[in-house]
């Protein structure tokens, strides 16, 4: 499938002279259009052809999957599939959307899968509204082919009454085992409540690893109590942290729930703590202050010079780590602009184009942030596809030296664009503007 706009510059740039002839007859005109259009209705049948297969083959599949085995295998075909794709394109928009919509539908099966099996096993259904939250790349809709849980789930209040015996009774066991009931007349239904979601968060985390998922190894899973609650829990956290610094959240969490995005369930709720969490956010002058410090000290892999700062010596010489001296620093930065203004999206693109729609950033430099993202994303999408036996830590990391001239100076373009922009936050918004 070959959709891309330049095929329409091509044509024209390949038939200026003689569409220019104002000599040109209406036949000789039509000649010309109706090559056009014959380039164009290829183009145009290919991706409609694409969209059917992706939808009976791929998306039809995964809602109709019975097992998290045929899981795996819809999400295996996918992956080798979207790579294709992206050989076949070279468009990293599309790769990020493709992934955004098979992985969402495996997610979403995954957590219908194990609401069967919650009521199968004598817990019931959920007893009240949830929803379930992307987070990391999956959160701002960035995913490549390299993925693992970075999830949160959060849930309100239930009705009186509620749990089945058999939830009741599982409950009061863990409660005895941790020592904090003596007996069942203590169980309270926030008790029950809380360890409902405890049970579930854990068996949707193990069924997602199961269907291909890697787990995070930071622990940003729901199956982390950290991750779950209700929103008054989390009202509570981020007060402790915002306000008081101390409690179980640390200041990494507070930037990862800035990319917040509801995958499953009641969205109202993910509306109504974002509403909570970046007012007490934005208010917070001195923990913004803090985030954009970070932002901006954060280095790239650019000597002085220009040059490449390589790893001196370990398994990591003569490399940089793409991901942590590049990409990361971008992300950050444009996500602590893009809060400031009130910016709620959580795409790194689309906050980079309301950032100019909002005149906080000249055009120029939309596009050069746009640029660098893409090239960052690029050299990681190509690691991963290259080193997929290796380990994924290792995949951030590339010899600078094995790029094209033509590639390490668009690399180059794109560390100094970074750079840039955070000078850009150190005038106006660290020691200009007020935050």
């Amino acid at each position: 499938m070959s959709l891309n706009l330049t095929t329409v510059v091509n044509f024209v740039a390949e038939n200026k002279e003689r569409m220019s002839d104002k000599a040109l007859l209406r036949h000789e005109r039509y000649t010309i259009l109706s090559k056009l259009r014959d380039k164009l209705q290829h183009s145009l049948d290919d991706y409609i052809r694409f969209e059917s297969e992706l939808s009976s083959l791929v998306v039809d599949k995964i809602t109709t999957a019975k097992t998290y085995q045929d899981l795996l295998l819809c999400h295996k075909r996918s992956v080798v599939g979207i790579e294709k794709y992206f050989f076949e394109e070279d468009t990293i928009v599309d790769v990020h959307d493709l992934f955004r919509i098979v992985r969402d539908g495996l997610t979403i099966r995954v957590i219908e899968l194990v609401e069967e099996e919650m009521e199968k096993e004598g817990y019931g259904y959920p007893p009240t509204n949830f929803v379930w939250i992307g987070l990391g790349s999956e959160g701002r809709d960035e995913q490549t082919l390299m993925t693992d849980q970075d999830n949160m789930i959060l849930y309100g209040k239930a009705e009186d009454g509620f749990g089945t015996d058999i939830l009741r009774k599982a409950c009061y066991e863990n409660l005895r085992i941790n020592r904090e009931v003596v007996n069942t007349q203590k169980i309270t239904e926030k008790h029950m409540l809380d360890y409902y979601f405890t049970v579930f968060a854990e068996k949707i985390v193990e069924r997602l690893h199961a269907v291909g998922f890697e787990k995070c190894k930071g622990g940003v899973m729901p199956s982390n109590e950290k991750w779950r609650g209700s929103l008054i829990d989390f009202h509570d956290r981020l007060i402790q942290r915002i306000t008081y610094e101390r409690g179980i959240f640390e200041t990494l969490d507070i930037i990862i729930l800035t990319d917040a995005r509801a995958l499953y369930g009641d969205k109202t709720l993910l509306t109504s703590f974002n509403q909570d969490f970046l007012r007490m956010l934005t208010d917070n002058k001195a923990v913004m202050k803090d985030l954009y410090q970070s932002a901006v000290l954060m280095p790239t892999a650019l000597s002085f010079f220009g040059n490449f700062k390589t790893e001196k010596n370990g398994e990591h010489k003569d490399m940089i780590n793409i991901k942590l001296l590049g990409w990361a620093p971008l992300i950050l930065a444009v996500r602590m602009v893009a809060i400031t203004n009130e910016i709620f999206e959580t795409n790194t693109l689309r906050r980079i184009r309301l950032l100019r729609e909002k005149n906080v950033i000249k055009k120029e430099m939309e596009g050069d942030l746009m640029d660098a993202y893409l090239i960052f994303v690029r050299l990681r999408l190509l690691n991963q596809i290259n080193n997929k036996e290796g380990n994924q830590s290792n995949m951030n990391f590339l010899y600078p030296s094995n790029l094209s001239e033509d590639e390490q100076g668009k690399l180059r373009k794109a560390m100094r664009t970074v750079e840039s922009f955070q000078k850009f936050i150190q005038e106006r918004l660290l020691f200009g503007q007020p935050i």
